[in-house]
């Protein structure tokens, strides 16, 4: 299983999240793969690579994804989740995938981003709060 970084220092994350960290990667990964991605590679890691890679008829869709799970990793990740996921990643060829692939990829993406923002908005709260 690869561990994918924003680059960024991982003492950002508490240790005792770091199993759950490490349990949501693997999750990553196998939406990824459900959706017709290939299993080592991240969901962030594939829409990074598509967003400045795919074909122009697709383009707009994956930057659309692109930005969605940047603002949701935002707080822990900066400003650009995707492309550090993708550049930290295998550097293996990302699957652009069928139109019912990338409907499953979205449904996935677009349901679990709710939670994923309320998650990350918390931990960073959380984090800034005990450095205070």
């Amino acid at each position: 299983m690869q561990h994918q970084s924003s680059g960024q220092d991982d003492t950002l994350r508490p240790k005792p999240y770091q199993w759950l960290y490490t349990v949501l990667i693997a999750v990553d990964q196998l939406g990824n793969a459900l959706s017709g991605g290939y299993a080592d590679s991240t969901i962030s890691a594939r829409v990074g690579y598509n967003a400045r890679h795919s074909n122009p008829l697709t383009r707009k869709y994956w930057c659309f994804l692109q930005w969605l799970i940047n603002y949701c990793f935002y707080p822990l990740d900066g400003a650009d989740h995707c492309y550090q996921a993708y550049l930290s990643g295998n550097k293996s060829h990302y699957r652009d995938g069928s139109d019912l692939m990338r409907l499953i990829l979205s449904v996935l993406i677009v349901v679990n981003a709710v939670p994923i923002i309320l998650v990350t908005r918390i931990l960073a709260w959380r984090q800034t709060k005990t450095r205070a």
